[in-house]
């Protein structure tokens, strides 16, 4: 038996692990990490940057009907405040040009009175009558049958008075014949005046 025999051969120190991958493998590990990638950004990351744009371009639309409506409603008020004052505006005028019911006769009665004086013409028999307006509970028409007698140029000039009234009315008819007695000098006049009263 030999004497070297019961010798141990000499360990050999294992390959460093670099030196076991093969280029190979590191390259398929490489293509299965780049497709996982790929894979990931098309199901995971894409549909989020869309969905975000989706949002943004939601957000902004909502935004652009926000202000639209905002810009509806100042439109709105702006109408509303101007109907306001119109009706405000309306309603005083609506007062001006017309009488108070229970006085409005002993009113427009009193101006015509004060005309005739004025421009020399004598009233005679007055007459009246209150007619409401279609549509109104509120409002009506007064209508005054008034007799005069005068020259023409005194009814000229009455017409004249009666046109720079202060109170608002119409003449609805005006008639001039010669007196029936006889008297060439003078007309009888006759006219019907209506003005709108409130307050039926």
């Amino acid at each position: 038996m030999s004497k070297n025999s019961n010798k141990v051969a000499p360990l050999v120190p294992p390959a460093p692990w670099t030196d076991r991958i093969k280029p190979k493998s590191v390259l398929i590990a490489l293509a299965v990490l780049a497709v996982f990638d790929l894979a990931f950004y098309i199901f995971a990351v894409f549909p989020l940057a869309n969905r975000e744009a989706d949002q943004r371009v939601l957000l902004a639309a909502l935004e652009q009907q926000v202000e639209s409506r905002r810009e509806n409603l100042t439109s709105t008020e702006e109408v509303a405040r101007r109907l306001d004052q119109a009706d405000e505006q309306g309603q005083q005028l609506v007062d001006q040009i017309t009488l108070e019911r229970r006085t409005a006769f002993s009113e427009l009665l009193s101006e015509l009175g004060s005309a005739a004086s004025e421009s020399g013409v004598d009233v005679r028999e007055t007459a009246y009558e209150v007619e409401s307006v279609d549509g109104s509970d509120n409002y009506g028409i007064l209508s005054i049958n008034a007799n005069f007698r005068g020259r023409y140029e005194n009814l000229v000039k009455l017409l004249n008075v009666l046109d720079r009234s202060e109170l608002f009315f119409i003449i609805h008819s005006i008639g001039a014949s010669p007196r029936a007695d006889g008297n060439s000098n003078e007309l009888q006049i006759n006219m019907r005046v209506d003005t709108f009263v409130r307050n039926l």
